[in-house]
């Protein structure tokens, strides 16, 4: 048996079908610390490497020495993020119980965690298997769904998930961050039992869906291998492993899910696919008059019970006339009733993912007359108006992109990836001028996004400005080494600066990576060209028309190539070719 693939659309919708009828399935989450990032708490990756730096600092050669020893390099070290805690924290590990607190005690949760919260509390699927210490499952419990979950930070209270349970139930394999949670290496070799016990319990009855989770440490991912026979021949419920989008699916994960007969689903956040997964349960985002009005309703009670005891204690202290305890007299009118709660909000986040979904599929047409009438119910919604401008930036309906751009970036001036929107419309609109000024500001704001560096780097490149361009990409490309675009951005940088040999490294590493983009081919062909070795141009521009034969650039520059090597017969029909496409284009 081996894994299977789906949809993260199919996936929600199957999970929505099956958790209802006579015979309902359950379902159960299993966090990791990827689910934590938006909440404002770093990564394990993110961690390695600020630890990987700050031990290079303090001795370089024998930090050195430690990662040759221990066999770890720049790929591969994530998977060794206890022994960097080890290493890190040698001399006192309460350092690192402080650092954690610290690094957790600011953390709110993010859209992710308040979905989760209900679903935990308002849906058969109530439990939460998680690696991280912090609080933000129970914080978005009480304070989004005002119920008090039921939280087993410690092996030692593991029993009590052999009991049913309908509350909402939190399962922290690693301990709470206040209960001596477990970094180090000799910690996270083997699962307590009584985890084993508790989860086999879980398992057998809940479709784990894991995401956040990259499988670093041996306890949990030993343990699901060791019991992969469980999954696969039903004895315990068969598994969903989300993966976020192009990370790689290799070493323990694969061996589980290939053992386990489970399913890979690919998703592009946290926060985004628990937010789908919320509303298809039937999840609607409260007006924002809903929460202050709750906040006054807290407040009003507070103050009216501080009344009540000063009030009581003034009267003890001042009999009245005729001498009679007033202690126990009236304390006063009542505070009036709370104002009405707010109307049910209409399904937009629904309609908000759907009209998504559409426009990632290119249905841009479907996706634009929704877009359209949800800036029609919220025209304030910055969210909506960026939406909206990306379908019609696609729909090369630049002068209407700009405009809902422009409303995005004016309902929220400090979000990043509207400024980068805007920048990029303006962009190809021929307005340079405008683009870099907003590009400039995204990147002020997220100095270490690689995809608004990108941005700006291409309007540098337009504008003729090529060491400032080749700046951003590089630093684009230092953040996402892997980004075929990223690399395709730069060799085009360094090919107009006359560094072919340096262009043309950077084009075979993007052609590598994405072998069937037309684009990049046509990049590496122009450099091979410019260097005069023509065979290997004439090959990559006629793999990039196979492709893509619809381009009447690529058929140019093959008209080019082919006249370089004396074949003008075939140059000229190349240059008729071309000359169509840019008739039917225009």
């Amino acid at each position: 048996m081996s894994y299977e693939t789906m949809s993260l659309q199919g996936f929600i919708q199957e999970m929505n079908d099956v958790s209802s009828g006579p015979h309902p399935r359950k379902f159960c989450f299993v966090l990791g610390a990827g689910a934590s990032r938006t909440s404002g708490i770093k990564s394990g990756r993110e961690l390695v490497d600020q630890w990987d730096k700050e031990l290079e600092l303090r001795n370089h050669d024998g930090h050195q020495q430690w990662k040759a020893d221990n066999g770890i390099d720049d790929s591969n070290k994530y998977a060794f993020y206890s022994q960097y805690y080890d290493r890190r924290f040698a001399k006192e590990p309460g350092d690192g119980y402080n650092f954690l607190e610290k690094i957790m005690e600011h953390a709110k949760p993010s859209a992710g965690y308040v979905m989760l919260a209900y679903l935990l509390s308002q849906t058969a699927n109530n439990i939460v298997v998680t690696t991280n210490f912090d609080h933000l499952i129970e914080d978005a419990v009480n304070y989004y769904s005002q119920e008090i979950p039921l939280v087993i930070g410690h092996e030692a209270l593991a029993h009590y998930l052999l009991k049913q349970t309908t509350r909402p139930t939190i399962v922290k394999i690693h301990r709470d961050l206040l209960l001596d949670p477990k970094s180090q290496t000799k910690e996270l070799e083997t699962l307590h039992e009584n985890w084993e016990k508790s989860l086999a319990a879980i398992f057998s009855s809940y479709h784990a869906i894991f995401i956040g989770y990259a499988g670093n440490d041996k306890s949990l991912m030993n343990f699901l291998i060791d019991n992969s026979e469980n999954f696969q021949n039903r004895t315990w419920r068969f598994p969903y492993w989300m993966l976020y989008k192009d990370d790689p699916l290799e070493g323990k994960i694969l061996e589980f899910l290939n053992k386990a007969d489970g399913y890979v689903i690919r998703h592009d956040g946290f926060d985004e696919t628990l937010y789908q997964i919320g509303t298809e349960f039937g999840y609607t985002v409260p007006q924002k008059e809903q929460f202050l009005e709750d906040a006054k309703k807290r407040y009003q009670a507070l103050s009216t019970s501080i009344d009540r005891f000063t009030e009581k204690y003034s009267r003890e202290a001042e009999p009245s006339a005729a001498g009679e305890d007033t202690s126990t007299t009236d304390m006063g009118s009542e505070i009036s009733q709370a104002i009405q709660k707010a109307t049910a909000p209409v399904e937009l986040p629904r309609m908000y993912w759907n009209a998504v979904a559409l426009n990632n599929a290119g249905k841009y047409e479907e996706s634009l007359k929704i877009k359209e009438e949800l800036v029609r119910k919220a025209p304030d919604n910055a969210l909506y108006q960026h939406s909206l401008g990306v379908t019609l930036h696609e729909m090369r309906r630049y002068e209407d992109a700009l405009a809902a751009e422009k409303k995005a970036v004016g309902l929220e001036p400090d979000n990043a990836r509207y400024l980068d929107s805007l920048s990029t419309t303006l962009h190809k609109m021929g307005r340079y001028e405008e683009a870099l000024v907003t590009a400039q500001r995204a990147v002020e704001l997220e100095p270490d996004n690689a995809r608004y560096l990108d941005s700006l780097s291409a309007t540098l490149h337009k504008m003729g400005r090529y060491e400032e361009a080749l700046a951003a990409e590089q630093k684009a490309v230092e953040l996402e080494p892997d980004n075929a675009r990223y690399l395709d951005g730069l060799s085009t940088t360094l090919h107009k600066m006359g560094r072919y040999e340096d262009a043309l490294v950077t084009a075979q590493r993007a052609v590598e990576l994405e072998p069937d983009n037309a684009h990049y081919l046509d990049s590496l062909g122009v450099t091979l060209y410019e260097m005069g070795r023509h065979e290997e141009a004439l090959t990559a521009i006629q793999t990039a028309i196979n492709i893509d034969s619809g381009a009447a650039g690529y058929w140019d520059n093959l008209s080019a190539i082919l006249t370089k090597m004396g074949r003008s017969d075939e140059a000229a029909a190349a240059k008729e070719k071309a000359a169509e496409l840019q008739r039917r284009d225009n």
